[in-house]
């Protein structure tokens, strides 16, 4: 039974209740009216409603189920659309007189007095209606009242978002069904037009030959069976049983349709499966095809060559190669590219056929290979060239942002040197607070300049001989002000060589130091900054950056080397930066011929710990090869 037919069902019987109802109530019009006081006297219970109100709300209900009983016809003719599905209606009850009755239109059961309480019905942060409570004549509303509204107000809120997500995914699954069926339904279609033009299949089984049947329905038949696939109909199966088919013969051949119509509706899937395979290679071959002549006309050069035993030479004229006893084409794909010939054999045996196709194989994937890989080179020239281009764009642009930079900065310490005039308090506190922004954003420029210059190879290194320990206390006294701030000490350990010499660049090997004590300070709240230099085997020194910050979980201990990253976003947010100083610091370090690693176990309180490791003496053609490269 479909649902039409059972809410139809539903109507009638509730159409009967009703008039059995009204009658039984007008029986009771004609009793003794004495017959209630007489209960009453008696002890029982009087009926607690007018028989003439009845009457009246009976006749509203029923009219109000006529106009749904229109509403049903009108379904029934016109088809399930979007539009019915998404109809909506203002609904309202109130309770009152110990009954529920509905509210329509502008009615209005609960009267808008001052004393009243009104909760808004809140589903998904917006309001979808309210919740009126009038005050009772005898005593004031309270707290507790207020309260009971509101919780009733939540529940009622919860219960119509339920109802309505309900509704929602009963109208979703009856559009995805009615989808389902139209697509099946179409696809059939298709299905069977691409085979015979929109004739249908048929076959008759007589338990000796299956034989084509091209007839609508035969002649004479005793059970006919519809075949259907997701309630789509794509066939029918007659069965003729000379008048002995029981009811256990129907329910098998029952059974035998529906395995016959998942059967077909797999062959009909296989059958779009293996057109759209074929669609596939088609596309595949057309594509190989497109990509061998945009290769071989943008080639220049011989593309044929021959082997004579002794040697590969070009083929200049393939019209001179004469006396061809075997020809095997060279495949890629399903698509030609080219062709094996063979001369000089006087037999060709079965066996040479054999090798010569292997070889053809061979040399066709050899051949694809060798187009890809040329391909890849190219895209690889492409991509360089770009990155080239971008590193000469930001490397212009740094320029064009620092030039009016400096200005504002340098104009910045005139006035705050007093040259221009006095100035009071707040103008000082603004050109101070300009002052220190600009120097940041100063900072962050040079950071991208560098990068960009060491993409392009045109970052140079001047060394020149130094002491470490005397580096160590210059960085240390630049960073100062900003670990100050925290209340962090950077100190030199005790048991650092203070007598090593490097020959290196002396201004690059600072900003690598004050990078790593920088990024030290960022992340260590309380602790300390510990620096240390150590010499090594093979000529060359070690310097250490340790700190007892946040430390570095060790599966990001590579990642904090890559440009613009940062192990926590969070955390970025509330130190600032652009991420680029640690990786221009190990590129300033490689450029040294030294590398730079971190050490942490990514314990808070433990910190990380920075190495440089670096050659005792750089010299000037290894830092021109790098430069180079």
């Amino acid at each position: 039974m479909s649902i039409d037919d059972k809410s139809r069902k539903r109507v009638e019987d509730l159409f009967s209740g009703m008039s059995q109802l009204i009658s039984e109530t007008s029986n009771e019009q004609g009793h003794d009216d004495s017959a209630q006081p007489e209960a009453n006297a008696q002890g029982g219970e009087a009926r607690d409603y007018d028989p003439i109100t009845l009457l009246q709300k009976i006749e509203a209900l029923k009219v109000r189920i006529a106009e749904l009983e229109t509403l049903l016809d009108k379904k029934e003719k016109k088809p399930l659309s979007a539009q019915s599905l998404y109809e909506k209606e203002q609904v309202g009850f109130a309770f009152t007189g110990g009954k529920v009755l509905p509210v329509r239109g502008t009615q209005q059961l609960v009267p808008d007095d001052a004393g009243g309480i009104k909760t808004p019905l809140i589903a998904s942060g917006r309001t979808i209606g309210e919740v009126k409570v009038a005050k009772p004549a005898e005593r004031p509303l309270t707290e507790d009242d207020i309260k009971l509204a509101n919780t009733i107000a939540q529940q009622a809120s919860l219960q119509i978002e339920n109802l309505r997500l309900l509704a929602e995914a009963e109208r979703a699954r009856a559009e995805a069904e009615e989808a389902t069926h139209q697509f099946t339904h179409r696809n059939w279609a298709n299905f069977l037009d691409a085979i015979h033009n929109a004739e249908r299949i048929g076959y008759v089984y007589d338990q000796a030959a299956v034989e084509p049947f091209t007839e609508p329905a035969p002649a004479e038949y005793d059970h006919a069976e519809i075949m259907e696939t997701l309630n789509e109909q794509i066939g029918r199966l007659f069965v003729k049983g000379n008048g002995a088919l029981t009811e256990e013969d129907k329910k098998f051949i029952n059974t035998i349709g529906k395995q016959v119509s998942q059967q077909v509706e797999n062959i009909r899937l296989l059958a779009d499966a293996s057109r759209a395979r074929a669609e596939a290679e088609e596309a595949t071959r057309l594509l190989i095809r497109q990509n061998w002549e945009t290769y071989t006309k943008r080639e220049e050069g011989v593309l044929a060559f021959v082997y004579d035993s002794v040697k590969v030479s070009p083929l200049d004229d393939e019209a001179a190669v004469t006396d061809v006893v075997l020809e095997q084409p060279l495949y890629v794909r399903g698509q030609e590219i080219g062709q094996l010939s063979v001369k000089g054999l006087p037999n060709v045996s079965q066996e040479a056929k054999d090798l010569a196709a292997a070889i053809a194989a061979q040399t066709s994937i050899h051949l694809e290979a060798l187009r890809l890989t040329e391909e890849l080179r190219k895209r690889a020239q492409e991509l360089k060239e770009l990155d080239r281009l971008k590193s000469a764009f930001l490397a212009n642009m740094s320029h064009e942002l620092r030039t009016p930079l400096n200005s504002i900065l340098g104009f910045t310490d005139v006035m705050l040197e007093g040259l221009d005039g006095e100035l009071t308090d707040y103008m000082d506190n603004d050109l101070r607070l300009i002052q220190r922004n600009g120097q940041h954003l100063l900072h962050l420029i040079n950071d991208v300049l560098d990068m960009a210059k060491i993409e392009s190879g045109r970052l140079s290194l001047h060394p020149e001989k130094f002491k470490i320990q005397g580096l160590l206390e210059e960085v240390a006294n630049i960073t100062s002000t900003m670990a100050s701030e925290k209340n962090l000490p950077i100190i030199i350990e005790p048991d650092s060589d203070k007598e090593i010499e490097i020959y290196a660049d002396n201004i690059r090997l600072r900003q690598v130091m004050i990078n790593l004590v920088n990024n030290s300070i960022k992340f260590t709240e309380k602790g300390k900054i510990a620096l240390k230099v150590v010499p090594m085997e093979g000529a060359r020194v070690l310097i250490t950056v340790q700190d007892t910050g946040l430390g570095i979980p060790p599966d990001q201990l590579e990642a904090v080397f890559q440009e613009f990253t940062q192990v926590d976003t969070s955390t970025t947010r509330k130190v600032g930066g652009t991420g680029l100083g640690l990786p221009i610091s190990r590129r300033l370090v490689e450029m040294h011929g030294g590398r730079l690693w971190a050490e942490s176990s990514g314990l808070e309180g433990e910190g990380a710990t920075f190495h440089v490791e670096l050659p005792l003496e750089v010299g000037i053609t290894e830092v021109v090869e790098k430069r180079e490269k």
